[in-house]
């Protein structure tokens, strides 16, 4: 039963972040998804919401495992535990960072703007 209590307050927890952020998502005009280059800006916009997803449980993930090192009074298993579950964290963390600059370095280097959609793909 205390494994479903702390799921329900995980679950709880996370949708107070990510509603909001969903709210806030949304653009005051949606793109129109009747070319490529739309189906290409609302896959981007998901990515993005996406990343901003990702960084925000890793943070989470960061902070159940500081509360599991803080009571691990000792024990040389959870404490062992606890030090997996930050390095896992900081790893994604530094994943989905990287997932997201990479596609602006790769639009620097082509010489590409950002919603520019690509000069291949024009008609």
């Amino acid at each position: 039963m205390d494994g479903l209590k702390k799921g329900i307050t995980i679950s709880v927890l996370t949708l107070q972040f990510v509603v909001p952020i969903l709210v806030l998502a949304q653009g005051a005009s949606d793109p129109a998804v009747s070319d490529f280059c739309g189906v290409i800006t609302l896959i981007q916009r998901i990515t993005r919401i996406l990343l901003v997803l990702l960084v925000i449980l890793a943070v989470v993930f960061v902070i159940m495992a500081a509360f599991k090192y803080l009571t691990a009074s000792g024990d040389a298993e959870k404490v062992k535990a606890a030090n997996h579950q930050i390095l896992y964290a900081v790893v994604a963390i530094a994943v989905g960072l990287l997932a997201g600059v990479i596609p602006v370095v790769v639009k620097s280097i082509i010489g590409g703007s950002e919603g520019d959609c690509p000069t291949v793909l024009k008609s």
